[in-house]
């Protein structure tokens, strides 16, 4: 009997024990806090990327300051402006956080304090003052390597020269930091790459093409094939049509280019955005303290 009095008291103690854990789960649960989201002291938050701050200007500002800073009909020029290019970043961040009521500038403040720092570094690069915006290589090497053993040229355009298959890279490094053109060189499965895949089509007459679709409605297709030609088809004459949403760029440029050939290529691309990029007056549109 005094033996089960002991094993009864000790499970007795054990309830009273996970009550108490639940109860505190469930205070900690009411109170929103979750496993994993009390950081110690001093955490701080990872840093975002140039190419993150990119996503977010297009987002966010593009809309207003146009693509590439220098304005639009809704905002001022913000890239070239002598008086935004002298703020420093900290004034910049404020700005974007908190707005600027009178120029009808909305507030930021969801944006965090990781994401505000990338922004403004974006911004910076798009006034060409990071070290993002200098040519990390030489452009004439990588204009070789583009129309050489790289082999880009057979799918893509370049200033003018180069395929069609793929998007037309000519104006591709204006607004997007060298790091960000070299992932997509790098890692062409990523979504900036603009990959659009293939399709192979099989007719009700034999014939078999590969190349990219175009056009696409209810009753008919366009297809580009790798060689370039056009094929205009009605869907009633297709047997059968098999997409491959998979990158037609190889996927071996990071071990068959060195880090140097990389450089090369991607200050080509920049050079060849900045050679046909207009470069008006920085005193012309001059914004005011309220404008900004």
């Amino acid at each position: 009997m005094v033996r089960c009095e002991k094993v009864l008291g000790t499970l007795g103690g054990r309830v009273v024990a996970a009550a108490g854990v639940l109860l505190i789960a469930i205070s900690a649960y009411g109170l929103g806090i979750q496993e994993g989201s009390v950081r110690p002291t001093g955490a701080t938050q990872s840093e975002r990327s140039i190419a993150d701050g990119r996503q977010v200007f297009e987002n966010r500002c593009a809309g207003c300051h146009g693509i590439d800073g220098r304005g639009g009909e809704r905002a001022p020029d913000i890239a070239t402006s002598a008086k935004t290019q002298r703020r420093s970043d900290s004034a910049l961040a404020q700005i974007i956080n908190s707005g600027i009521a009178s120029a009808g500038m909305p507030a930021f403040s969801t944006l965090d304090a990781s994401t505000r720092r990338a922004l403004v570094r974006y911004l910076r690069f798009l006034q060409g003052k990071t070290g993002s915006a200098a040519l990390p290589g030489n452009p004439q090497n990588g204009k070789v390597i583009f129309f050489g053993r790289a082999r880009c040229s057979e799918c893509h355009l370049a200033a003018g020269a180069g395929g069609f298959i793929a998007p037309d890279l000519s104006s591709y490094g204006r607004a997007r930091p060298g790091e960000e053109i070299r992932d997509a060189i790098v890692k062409p499965g990523q979504p900036s790459s603009d990959s659009r895949g293939t399709v192979t089509i099989a007719t009700r007459a034999g014939l078999t093409l590969t190349g990219v679709l175009r056009n696409e409605d209810n009753f008919s297709l366009q297809l580009q094939s790798l060689g370039g030609a056009f094929y205009l088809l009605m869907k009633s004459d297709v047997a059968s049509m098999r997409r491959d949403w998979n990158s037609l760029m190889p996927a071996d440029y990071g071990s068959t280019l060195s880090v140097g050939e990389l450089n090369d290529l991607v200050s080509f691309l920049i050079s060849v955005a900045q050679r046909d990029k207009s470069s008006p007056d920085p005193n012309e549109n001059e914004p005011s303290d309220e404008e900004e």
